[in-house]
């Protein structure tokens, strides 16, 4: 297979994978199990070719759904994050500079969330792989800046023309998968 055909594939797998991790992501709170069980997709797809399927993606997402903190854990950053944001908002004294380092503490938590999500496998346990994520966080601080400046390109991407909503986690977890490969190596 030339190069160039390979680059679509994957392309299009990626795109795929987007689809199904959007979909599953609907509730907001299903969004860390969904973007595991895409990151187990790519991951396959990137080391040996394997096609990712919705058979495969359900079989990965219920797997990832049975441990309660892979809904506890992007319920408590809504939760929180959603309160802060309105605090900011609503005239908080010292609200711009508490909005700066709020903006900087999410797009941590986001960039760790991402980071778990690519580390975790089916039989990990969803504090484990949490506690391993925020570690490999603070401990490898370039990947962390490139995981954040994905988001923040997906999000102006997202902002300018929402039809991409619906492909972008995919390409965040291609992001994320890609800085996970980077630092077996």
């Amino acid at each position: 297979m030339s190069t160039s055909t390979r680059s679509l594939g994957l392309l299009a797998e990626v795109l795929f994978v987007g689809v199904l991790v959007c979909v599953a992501s609907v509730f907001v709170v299903t969004a860390l199990a969904a973007a595991a069980a895409g990151s187990v997709l790519l991951t396959r797809v990137v080391a040996g070719g394997r096609t990712p399927t919705v058979r495969r993606f359900l079989r990965e997402f219920r797997v990832a759904l049975a441990h309660p903190v892979a809904v506890l854990a992007p319920a408590g950053l809504v939760l929180v994050g959603g309160i802060d944001v309105v605090a900011v908002l609503g005239g908080l004294p010292g609200g711009r500079a508490f909005g700066a380092v709020l903006g900087v503490v999410l797009a941590a938590l986001l960039a760790a969330g991402l980071r778990a999500a690519a580390g975790w496998r089916p039989g990990r346990r969803w504090p484990e792989v949490l506690a391993s994520a925020g570690r490999e966080t603070v401990l490898d601080w370039r990947g962390s800046a490139g995981l954040v400046a994905a988001i923040v390109v997906v999000a102006v991407v997202v902002g300018q023309a929402p039809a991409f909503a619906v492909v972008a986690p995919g390409l965040l977890v291609l992001a994320a998968v890609a800085v996970r490969a980077r630092e077996r190596r």
